[in-house]
């Protein structure tokens, strides 16, 4: 998820967040996991500010020395 840098703090990325996690409930998933990059502070603050906590990585992101990933349940 991207959010232009004027459209910051206006809410819109908590918007598109929880129309991700409501779809995902729609469809029986207890859980959400996603990947950002270390040098994505701001998303790795908004993330862990909505409740994700950083996980082990996973799937193509294994061996990233750029990755992080993070869990939520739902």
């Amino acid at each position: 998820m991207y959010v232009r840098p004027e459209n910051r703090g206006s809410g819109v990325a908590t918007a598109v967040l929880r129309a991700l996690e409501n779809e995902a409930v729609s469809h029986g998933w207890r859980t959400l996991r996603l990947e950002t990059g270390t040098e994505q502070p701001d998303a790795i603050r908004f993330y862990t500010r909505e409740g994700y906590h950083e996980i082990d990585l996973f799937g193509y992101y294994v061996d990233s020395d750029l990755s992080v990933c993070f869990e939520r349940s739902l």
